[in-house]
């Protein structure tokens, strides 16, 4: 999340500090960042509707892709009081306008094409997949054009895995083994931050829908070991970061066991995790009993 500050203030570095106002920007969207990270979204819509009277040109993006942020995040709370289907639709698609506002603002930023993407997402869950199958290609597309950008940005490849498991294969792009190099690099993208210090905290989403793409794929320990050196070999002629996260199993080692087996230490340790948390946020409550229910159906 703190991508688009380190940006700003960069900037200013390669200015000689002469932009009071960028200044001021950067420390207004880092209080804005803490909002979202402490999951209080409609404050943090607030500040932001505040600052978009006071930027333009390419520093718009900041704004509108925190915007689309913490409007799919306000959605998902609403989703947990039980809001209706039409509000819940309502909300995704001002959070899909604010993408393409940040799209708008800024062509290079990846974080509008993801944050567009991710609302679109969320739509489509809420309206159903069969109801909603024609805008897949869209948000496809949305992430591939995040992943050209910024080959390193974990929460694309995430949303990727989710989307190459959810739609269907037969009347759709949807394909379980994607699912799963793109949930490995997701996993694999993650770590690295967190030991840049990128990231300040594990998200536990990221292992649990790698369980779960595991789950669905199901190879045994035999299987998978047939199949990797077809995908080490695709892995090698990949051209291009997209192609290259279909086939990213292929570049790194992997357990010897079974689909099912791996996924329940991921589940396992994830559940762990989430327990020890002293003071649970509600997507820490989510992530949690979502862990559960897929270990149980083991």
């Amino acid at each position: 999340m703190r991508h688009g500050v380190r940006g700003i203030l960069f900037l200013l570095v390669g200015i000689g500090c002469a932009a009071p106002a960028m200044a001021q920007l950067a420390a207004d969207l880092e209080e804005v960042d803490a909002l979202i990270d402490e999951e209080r979204p409609d404050a943090a819509i607030g500040r932001l509707e505040g600052l978009l009277d006071q930027t333009g040109g390419t520093d718009a993006a900041e704004v509108y892709w925190r915007l689309a942020s913490a409007t799919l995040m306000r959605g998902d709370q609403r989703d947990d009081a039980g809001a209706g289907e039409d509000e819940l639709l309502a909300i995704y698609a001002q959070g899909e306008a604010y993408g393409q506002d940040a799209i708008d603002a800024d062509p290079s930023n990846a974080l509008g094409y993801y944050w567009k993407s991710a609302n679109i997402g969320r739509w489509g869950q809420t309206k159903g997949i069969l109801n909603s199958l024609f805008r897949a290609p869209d948000m496809r597309d949305l992430l591939t054009e995040a992943v050209t950008r910024d080959p390193e940005h974990a929460d694309s490849y995430y949303v990727l895995g989710q989307l190459y498991a959810q739609v269907p294969s037969l009347m759709s792009f949807g394909n379980v083994e994607y699912a799963v190099s793109l949930g490995r690099k997701s996993v694999d993208l993650m770590e690295a931050e967190l030991r840049s210090g990128e990231r300040e905290e594990i998200n536990e989403a990221f292992y649990i829908q790698l369980a779960s793409h595991l789950i669905d794929r199901d190879w045994n320990s035999r299987r998978r070991s047939r199949s990797m050196g077809d995908i080490r070999d695709a892995y090698r002629a990949a051209s291009t970061p997209i192609e290259r996260g279909f086939y990213y199993e292929g570049s790194i080692d992997i357990p010897d066991t079974g689909d099912a087996e791996e996924a329940a230490a991921i589940l396992s340790d994830s559940i762990d995790r989430l327990e020890a948390v002293g003071n649970p946020s509600p997507s820490d409550t989510r992530r949690l009993n979502e862990a559960r229910e897929l270990l149980d159906s083991l």
